[in-house]
C-alpha cells in the first residue's frame, strides 16, 4: 500500500475556485482586475507568470500560460485558478495557502468589492496508473454484462454537514466532495474535490477562513482520499 508521500508525488495539478453572487459588474472591470494581478507591487503572480490574456463570447477573461498550463479566469460567479504541479505539491500547496489567497482576499476581492462568497473549493488532481480494478466494477454493476470496457469515467460525490464548533455557529454551511475518475490512453485521472458551501453567504472573502479550508481539505485527502486510493493502487 502507497504511503501519503508516494501518493502526493502523483498530484499534478491543483485548482482553486471561489464562486461569489452573480455580479454583471465584474466583467466591466475585469481589465483592471487583470492588470492588478499581472503588475501590481501586491501580486503573487506578474506577467511573466501569465503571458497570455484572452476573453470570449461571455466576457469571461482568463490570463494562462501555455507553457506551464497555469490560468487565472474570472467571470460574473467565479474565480478559479489553476497550477500545475511538478513533484513540488507542498511548496506549491503553502504558496497558494499563504501567498495567493492572502493576496485575493486582502488585495483583489477587498480593492474591487468582490463581495458575497457563496463557496470555497480545491481539487486535488493525480495520474495513476491503470488496473483491472474499475473494469471489475463496471462488469459488478451490468452483472458481468459489460466486461473489458474502455474510457471508463465515473463521478460520484458526498454531502457532509459541518460541526458549529469547528467553523461558524447558528448557520447552515455544509461540505461536499466530488470524486472523479477518468481513464486516459496510458493513465487514470483521478481527482477529489473538496467544497465548502457558506449558508447563509458570507460577504468579506476575508472573513471566509480560507487557510482552514484548505488545512482541512489537506487533511482530508491524506487521512481518508487516500486510505482507499492505495488500495486502489495495490495490484
Amino acid at each position: 500500500m502507497k504511503n501519503t508521500k508516494d501518493l502526493q508525488k502523483n498530484i499534478v495539478g491543483i485548482t482553486i475556485g471561489i464562486k461569489f453572487a452573480r455580479s454583471f459588474r465584474v466583467p466591466d472591470i475585469s481589465g483592471d482586475i487583470i492588470d492588478n494581478i499581472l503588475y501590481s507591487k501586491e501580486t503573487p503572480f506578474g506577467a511573466k507568470f501569465f503571458p497570455k490574456v484572452q476573453e470570449n463570447s461571455n466576457r469571461e477573461k482568463t490570463i494562462f500560460n501555455p507553457e506551464t498550463s497555469d490560468y487565472l479566469r474570472i467571470n460574473t460567479d467565479d474565480l478559479i485558478l489553476g497550477i500545475n504541479i511538478d513533484d513540488d505539491f507542498q511548496k506549491r500547496f503553502d504558496w497558494l495557502k499563504n501567498d495567493v489567497l492572502n493576496y485575493l482576499r486582502n488585495v483583489l476581492f477587498h480593492k474591487y468589492q468582490i463581495k458575497n462568497v457563496r463557496r470555497i473549493g480545491i481539487i486535488f488532481s493525480h495520474k495513476i496508473s491503470k488496473n483491472k480494478k474499475l473494469n471489475e466494477a463496471i462488469s459488478l454493476l451490468t452483472n458481468n454484462k459489460l466486461t473489458g470496457v474502455n474510457n471508463i469515467d465515473i463521478s460520484f460525490s458526498k454531502k457532509n454537514p459541518v460541526r458549529e464548533s469547528l467553523y461558524r455557529k447558528g448557520v447552515n454551511d455544509y461540505k461536499n466532495t466530488i470524486y472523479n475518475f477518468n481513464e486516459m490512453k496510458e493513465t487514470l485521472l483521478t481527482t477529489l474535490d473538496y467544497q465548502y458551501y457558506f449558508e447563509p453567504i458570507i460577504e468579506d472573502l476575508r472573513e471566509c477562513f480560507v487557510e482552514k479550508i484548505l488545512n482541512d481539505a489537506k487533511n482530508f485527502l491524506e487521512n481518508d482520499y487516500y486510505l482507499w486510493l492505495s488500495q486502489y493502487e495495490d495490484k
